[in-house]
């Protein structure tokens, strides 16, 4: 038995061995192909196409393609990729990648691919696609042919109008007293508001009076709740009593639909916000509302103390604890007390919460301030700081007196630190603002003293006047 099992153990081994060297052996001996043939894309199923936002899940196209022979047996991944026509790929997007022969891909993959590489939205542009295959870093890629379609993009991003006017909250000023139409699809609005019998308003297409707006007569068909003011301006007037109404616009279809609706409420209470006081009394702080589902309040928080938020002047039925939502600003965690209300962990004090039931968030507001000689002077705080207000996210404006030849800067907070923006932050700057190259690179005013509103966005780091 022991001479049995030291053959069997030697012939193992030499076989191993053998095994070894060979593989090797094989794998030196792989050759590919030194002219591979490109393999065929095949035609597309229309030649041209027009994607919508109603249509972004369907599929807009299924790609398939013949393998490349790259004289021997390999594991391919091939990458489907789009460019404008005449690009020669110079700014190819992949929109698939797989190892399959064929790639599925949404109308809304496609649409935000068309986009990211300068599609105009609306409008009939030319793209060209091909299939890249690709076996190693140490092998050329190969290429397939080209195939061409006419495509009409949607639009992504969907600006809000406002609505201005003593129907709403006044005749100015800007943006205090604007009142937001948000949209989730183009050029169509929705937005609940309260509305004074009487009066007139208008919507305005920016957060100014111009340069565009729209009148009663622009539409085709309004609501009776609303008639024709005939004051000059054919502003639209509150014909019905006045309260709480969802007001639906469509620009698109010239059509403005209203219907009365319950006030949209929101309060936070709690010890986190000075006591457990029943929502509607005491220490508890009534939201602003800002859209369905959206509210925005500020209140002095207080350390490691505990709150909620709730739909009713009272208990019930209706609130909204730590769980509900899906993301939470780190200032607030799940306080743990029985009913998972939401803790605040920050340093005591004024903090602007703004938060969305339908999207499940929390998110506590940055506050954004302007110092300077060019405003109310250099200090102190909080007395000579200008607070601008929160628009969106990173999005902020103020109206203030700038004094011509004066500095300024931005800050994120109540004092001089830690942080604060100054002139070479921005990538884009009104020209009535320069580089003071003061040794800390504030702004300087250059234009005529008097009142400007001036609009920060912080993420795409421009500063423009509005007026």
């Amino acid at each position: 038995m022991k001479r049995i099992t030291k053959k069997i153990l030697l012939w193992s081994v030499m076989l191993m061995s053998s095994l070894m060297f060979l593989s090797c052996a094989d794998l030196d001996k792989v050759i590919v192909n030194e002219n591979v043939e490109a393999n065929v894309l095949n035609s597309l199923s229309a030649e041209s196409y027009e994607l919508t936002f109603d249509d972004r899940d369907e599929i807009a196209e299924t790609f398939s393609w013949t393998i490349p022979d790259f004289g021997f047996q390999a594991g391919v991944l091939y990458r489907v990729e789009v460019d404008l026509a005449g690009n020669s790929f110079g700014n190819a997007f992949t929109i698939a990648e797989t190892r399959s022969q064929s790639a599925s891909v949404t109308v809304g993959l496609l649409n935000n691919a068309l986009l990211a590489i300068g599609a105009p939205a609306l409008e009939a542009a030319d793209f060209e696609f091909r299939v890249v295959s690709t076996i190693s870093n140490n092998v050329q890629p190969v290429v397939s042919n080209i195939r061409s379609a006419e495509i009409v993009t949607y639009v992504t991003s969907f600006p809000s109008i406002w609505g201005m006017g003593a129907g709403l909250k006044g005749w100015g000023p800007w943006p205090d007293n604007a009142v937001e139409w948000p949209s989730n699809q183009f050029k169509k609005y929705s937005q609940i508001a309260y509305f004074t019998q009487g009066e007139a308003f208008r919507f305005f297409e920016q957060l100014d009076w111009g340069p565009t707006s729209y009148n009663y007569p622009f539409f085709s068909s309004v609501s009776n709740v609303f008639e024709n003011a005939n004051d000059g301006d054919s502003n639209f007037r509150v014909a019905a009593t006045s309260g709480w109404y969802l007001v639906n616009i469509d620009l698109i279809g010239g059509t403005v639909t209203a219907e009365a609706t319950s006030e949209p409420i929101m309060y936070m209470t709690g010890a986190g916000i000075g006591g457990w006081d029943q929502p509607g009394t005491g220490a508890s702080v009534l939201m602003t509302f800002l859209r369905p589902g959206v509210f925005m309040a500020t209140a002095n928080f207080v350390n490691n103390e505990a709150f909620r938020f709730f739909a009713q002047p009272n208990w019930g039925p209706t609130s909204y604890n730590y769980p509900y939502f899906t993301t939470v600003d780190p200032l607030f965690i799940n306080a743990n007390d029985g009913d998972s209300n939401l803790r605040y962990v920050g340093s005591s004090g004024p903090q602007t919460v703004i938060v969305d039931i339908e999207a499940k968030t929390v998110v506590v507001v940055p506050p954004l301030y302007m110092m300077g000689a060019a405003l109310n002077g250099w200090g102190p705080w909080p007395d000579n700081a200008v607070k601008m207000t929160y628009l969106s996210s990173g999005v902020y404006q103020a109206t203030a007196t700038f004094t011509n030849g004066e500095a300024f800067r931005f800050f994120a907070q109540a004092d001089w630190g830690p942080t604060s923006f100054n002139f070479p932050y921005f990538t884009s700057v009104a020209s009535d603002f320069a580089n003071a190259s003061d040794g800390d690179s504030n702004f300087r005013y250059v234009g005529t003293t008097g009142s400007r509103t001036v609009r920060v966005n912080l993420e795409t780091k421009v500063v423009t006047l509005v007026n």
